[in-house]
């Protein structure tokens, strides 16, 4: 069993804090939120000496999205709120250039943009691609602002979980981008499930759980 960077392993296979690896991990997170790059960190790190998981004391920018992207440390290293925010930063800084403009590889007419709104506080839902590849859905509110948050709503849900009930409301086999975009009005996710209501067809909704 490999041991992540910033736990221990002990004699009875059980995960351990390792307090200055994890002091490593926060600052991580810190300094990227701050709007630090990786090779940036990279160069913190390796002025201060603090070692790699393999004992190296070269940081790479790999070791570093790494860190970044490891859901583990969550919640005995960071917060599940900071862990989040750090991925939605993430996601921007994938669909940006070096000059802060949206990447022509950003797809800003995904249909489901817009579409999902918060259960709670009416915010839109935020598109996040976790490091497996998978894609899920957060209200941005509480993934942008954290603590300081006025929505409660910790409800994620994976982009096929949507999909897949879209297709159902809809009665159709495939999910069509074009169809979806004609008929679909809102798609409300909170505590209850999610909720689609149709164009033309305002009182008409269905819950999934």
């Amino acid at each position: 069993m490999k041991t992540p960077y910033g736990y221990a392993l002990s004699d009875a296979d059980r995960f351990s804090v390792n307090q200055s690896q994890a002091d490593a991990v926060k600052l991580i997170y810190d300094l990227y939120l701050q709007g630090k790059s990786l090779g940036g960190i990279s160069d913190i790190l390796n002025e201060c000496k603090v070692l790699s998981s393999t004992g190296n004391p070269t940081w790479t920018r790999a070791a570093i999205d790494h860190v970044l992207s490891n859901g583990r440390y969550v919640p005995f290293i960071i917060s599940e709120d900071l862990f989040w925010q750090v991925q939605i930063e993430k996601e921007r800084r994938t669909n940006t250039d070096d000059n802060g403009r949206k990447a022509a590889r950003y797809n800003s007419q995904n249909v489901l943009s817009g579409l999902l709104v918060c259960g709670e506080c009416s915010s839109n839902y935020r598109r996040i691609t976790r490091s497996s590849g998978e894609v899920v859905w957060r209200c941005a509110d509480k993934v942008e602002n954290g603590k300081h948050a006025t929505c409660s709503n910790l409800t994620t849900v994976s982009n096929d979980e949507i999909k897949k009930a879209i297709c159902n409301q809809l009665g159709i086999e495939v999910f069509d981008d074009e169809i979806v975009r004609n008929m679909v009005d809102t798609v409300n996710i909170g505590k209850e499930g999610i909720v689609i209501r149709v164009k033309f067809s305002p009182s008409i909704g269905m819950m999934f759980l």
